[in-house]
């Protein structure tokens, strides 16, 4: 494991992180919340959560699918509890899960968000000894994980907001979590940066998030980003720039017809 360092330093020095590893919940953990906490009151003011603070003003900023996560969304009233299942394990730092929300997940919520209970979950490792939690492309993706999770916290209720920020991120996944990229796209999509600021900087709240998001697709067997589950069984990958093992199809009319006939049954049964 690469040599670990302190987050003030990692956060304030380091241009290119060469570690992937979040400190445990101990005395460390209290240590690094504390400072981590800190740090996020300072991170914007000073132009980025963590990487290249010289690339934050020059480089493009890309909205695709503004109307696919915008006002488009259905809010008709539905049975919530026949609602089916359906949740996306990503990595917020992968192309994978950039095109698994572009090109499936997003244009197919237009549809069917009114006959879901949509989730994003993230994919991480935690070491059983230390309790740390380490992500595939390093701390920066662990914070962009956290910094969706508190938008999909704050916004429980409206999944057009917290799955529409959390696209605009990932379509320009590179830059993540540089604060210019979050900023934005929390303005377009309506969210509220302080209290965003506030949900990451909390003593707490956006490892506990972070962790039990992590845990959860752990316990599913989840692997790949992207993968996607419906009716808590796996319904399609997105791995290699390839739909991998989606049995009835790939396509957006693909998912929305099997989320229809599921929902049709669980209406029939209640």
């Amino acid at each position: 494991m690469d040599e670990k360092h302190s987050p003030n330093e990692f956060y304030l020095k380091s241009s290119k992180p060469n570690y992937s590893t979040l400190m445990p919940r101990s005395l460390n953990r209290r240590r690094f919340l504390s400072a981590f906490g800190l740090t996020c009151l300072f991170l914007f003011l000073l132009a980025s959560f963590c990487g290249h603070p010289s690339s934050l003003f020059d480089l493009p900023r890309q909205r695709p699918l503004k109307q696919a996560h915008g006002d488009s969304f259905p809010q008709s009233a539905s049975n919530k509890t026949a609602r089916v299942p359906l949740e996306a394990h990503i990595m917020s730092k992968c192309p994978d899960a950039r095109d698994c929300l572009r090109e499936l997940v997003v244009p197919a919520m237009e549809k069917i968000v009114d006959k879901v209970d949509f989730r994003l979950s993230y994919i991480g490792a935690i070491d059983p000894g230390s309790d740390s939690i380490s992500c595939k492309h390093g701390p920066a993706e662990c914070l962009g994980n956290m910094i969706s999770l508190c938008a999909q916290s704050l916004y429980a209720n409206d999944t057009k907001i917290s799955l529409g920020f959390t696209t605009c991120m990932v379509s320009s996944y590179e830059d993540i979590p540089q604060r210019d990229l979050v900023e934005s796209c929390a303005l377009e999509h309506g969210v509220d940066f302080s209290n965003l600021n506030g949900c990451v900087s909390e003593e707490g709240k956006g490892m506990d998030l972070l962790r039990g998001s992590v845990e959860r697709s752990r316990e599913a067997g989840v692997v790949y980003s992207c993968t996607v589950r419906l009716d808590n069984e796996l319904r399609c990958i997105r791995d290699g720039g390839e739909w991998k093992d989606c049995k009835g199809g790939s396509s957006v009319e693909d998912l929305v017809r099997d989320v229809r006939e599921a929902y049709a049954k669980r209406v029939e049964g209640h």
